[in-house]
């Protein structure tokens, strides 16, 4: 009777293991109830054309996946395909923990978060941006047309504030982390600025300098807070401005506000410029540790199929494929407000270390906006920061 036991035991470890082998680990971060019947749709289909596959979905959340990730991998046992955001991927990269693939870049839009040190890590997926968010009644209101570059916004902003104390101009992010950065760089970009400069972070240029202290003479005549709450202002008639990306226009369509408003792509430092905005992104990678790189790699095709993906931005009400080719037929006249400004927009700086130097440039932009200090001042303060984490 023992001898039996063992003799089934031995089998069912075995027929574990044999499973186990067939079973890709996929971890992403769409949970919305919307969205995840789209992702299981991918991953079935996938099942479907490789008979005796399984595909284990785990969902993260943004708040705290990065860790959940830095855990797996430091562990070894990290899943064996992964979303990651566009500004995570060269952390990840840097470190050896990902799978060199390829694919012809030239067909993708934003395809360069996913390259590191000339080599291709990861697949664009999902690819978003942010804009302008105008409330034209109170542009009405102030007397006020709208505006065509720097000077003009703020003037606008300016006026349509000392409408109430129930009102602001500009609706301003307070620094919620990963959050903020976004909505400062595109002002650095829109005056002709960069981040990353010969190769090294450097904050100390005439273009930061500017575009940080237009950003503070913006956030004087508006409201500081969370994104939520300012979009819940926004709604509300009571913010002249805000940037936001394509979750709040499928707010505004669902239930129509009580004010006209409009959309409009980021503004150029002076009249007659292209304004940059920031694109984010998912992406997908597969661990290096991953024995089951084949199958993976299919599922990875599978899932950015322009068809798919295209039902995953229709479910969640924004957002587009990474597809250069589909991405150029929008016409909506909306959208195309979307789509124009993704075409102008960029991502972070691919830099292994950006996740804790997004930090630092949020912490400086914070001291600004709540007046503790000159801009002058806060990028010397960041830089010096920056040095230090670096080791510089």
């Amino acid at each position: 009777m023992k001898k039996l036991l063992l003799i089934i035991s031995v089998l069912l470890i075995s027929c574990a293991g044999k499973q186990d082998t067939n079973t890709i680990e996929f971890w992403q971060f769409w949970s919305d109830p919307k969205a995840k019947p789209v992702i299981e749709s991918a991953v079935s289909q996938f099942e479907s054309e490789n008979p005796g596959w399984k595909v284990n979905i785990t969902d993260l959340t943004w708040s705290d996946g990065h860790q959940k990730i830095v855990v797996a991998f430091g562990a070894g046992n990290p899943p064996d395909l992964l979303e990651l955001g566009s500004d995570w991927i060269a952390e990840f990269a840097a470190g050896n923990a990902l799978s060199q693939i390829s694919y012809d870049t030239s067909k993708y839009f934003l395809a360069e978060p996913g390259i590191f040190e000339n080599n291709i890590y990861a697949k664009p997926w999902f690819l978003a941006s942010r804009i302008f968010y105008f409330n034209k009644s109170l542009l009405d209101s102030a007397n006020v047309g709208l505006p065509d570059d720097w000077d003009e916004l703020l003037d606008a902003c300016n006026t349509i504030d000392a409408l109430g104390d129930d009102i602001a101009g500009f609706g301003a992010n307070s620094a919620e982390p990963h959050r903020l950065y976004k909505k400062f760089l595109p002002f650095v970009w829109s005056c002709g600025g960069s981040i990353i400069n010969n190769g090294k972070i450097n904050l100390n240029t005439p273009e930061i300098l500017k575009a940080l202290e237009y950003y503070g003479k913006l956030t004087k005549c508006g409201q500081v807070e969370t994104q939520r709450h300012l979009e819940d202002a926004f709604y509300e008639g009571r913010i002249g401005f805000l940037i936001s990306g394509g979750w709040l226009y499928k707010r505004l369509k669902t239930i129509t506000p009580s004010f006209e408003y409009q959309l409009a792509p980021m503004l150029g430092c002076h009249m007659g410029e292209v304004g940059w905005s920031f694109a984010g992104g998912e992406y997908l990678v597969m661990p290096q540790k991953s024995d089951k790189k084949q199958a993976a790699r299919k599922l990875m095709n599978i899932v950015t199929l322009y068809e798919n993906t295209k039902a995953l931005c229709d479910s969640v009400g924004f957002g587009y494929p990474s597809q250069k080719d589909n991405l150029l037929d929008e016409t909506a006249e909306e959208a195309s407000v979307f789509h124009k400004q993704l075409i102008h927009s960029k991502s972070t700086p691919v830099h292994p270390r950006w996740v804790y130097i997004e930090s630092i440039i949020e912490e400086m932009v914070e001291q600004v906006t709540l007046g503790r200090m000159a801009p002058d001042t806060a990028i010397e303060n960041a830089q010096a920061k920056i040095e230090q984490a670096l080791g510089n």
